[in-house]
Formats: C-alpha cells, structure tokens, sequence
C-alpha cells in the first residue's frame, strides 16, 4: 500500500496539534502538587492530618478548575491556596514535632536533675523531719544605729 505523501504529513501534523492542544498546567499548579507531596512525606500526615487534609481539597479544587478549562485565572488562584495550605501544613507538622521533642527532652532533664539530687542529699532521718538552716543573729546594736538608721556594712572580697 502506498500512502500519498499529503495525507501522511496531514495526519503527522494533525497528531502535532492535537497533543498541542492540551493545555500545560500552570506553575501554581505544579508547586501546590509538589508542596502538597512534600508535605504528605513529613511529619504533617502524623501529627497535622486536619491541616494536610485541608492542602487536599484545596489542591483538588485548584485541579478541578484546571480541568474546567473555565478560567485559568480562577485555577491559578486556587493552586496559590493549595500551595499555602500544604506549607502551612507541613510547618504545623515540623512545629509539632519539635514540641513532642522538646517535651521529651524536658522529661530527661527531670529525670536526670532528680536523680543527681538524690546522690547529694544526705539521707533523711526517718524519725526526724528534716530542719531548715538556722538564721544567724545580727546583734541589736548592729542592727540600728543611733537614730534608726542601719548601718552600711562593706563586704570584703566581693
């Protein structure tokens, strides 16, 4: 069979316009998909669900109006959002993970301040309470000097 070299070039060039014709999603599109993903892979699925779900239905709106071929504006805008959402949710996600670390890391400190101040304490009396340091006494004619006035003590090698 020979094909007529015309109809061969009409074909090849109609093939050419119709992949062509299918709009490229724009770069807000293409971001909010890529922040979403990221976002999905980080501590955000575990400890912000609400808010990865939120980055969810927003991208999925912006992808809806993609697809509607409506207006490209309204997709634009939409993908702008979606792509908010998903960093505010993956930030949410960091955020809590540093607080779950940074509780953790208080409890240690506690545990391990606890534990060094029951290897100084002297052990208690079982009978006895424990006494607070007595206070040392100023003498009287320390205390006021003539008039009502204190008087000004300097410490020496302070």
């Amino acid at each position: 069979m020979r094909y007529n070299q015309g109809t061969v070039a009409m074909l090849l060039l109609g093939g050419l316009l119709g992949c062509a014709s299918a709009p490229l999603p724009p770069k807000e599109l293409i971001s909010a998909r890529k922040s979403y993903e990221r976002a999905r892979a980080s501590a955000a699925a575990e400890l912000a669900p609400t808010d990865l779900h939120d980055a969810r239905e927003a991208l999925e709106r912006a992808e809806r109006a993609f697809g509607d071929d409506d207006e490209l504006t309204e997709a634009r805008d939409l993908a702008y959002l979606a792509d908010r959402r998903a960093q505010l949710a993956e930030a949410l996600g960091r955020m809590a993970a540093a607080e779950r670390q940074r509780g953790a890391a208080l409890q240690a400190y506690g545990e391990v301040h606890l534990a060094l101040r029951r290897r100084r304490a002297p052990p208690a009396d079982p009978v006895k309470p424990a006494e607070p340091p007595a206070q040392q006494e100023v003498p009287a004619a320390r205390a006021r000097a003539p008039g009502g006035e204190r008087p000004m003590v300097i410490m020496k090698g302070r």
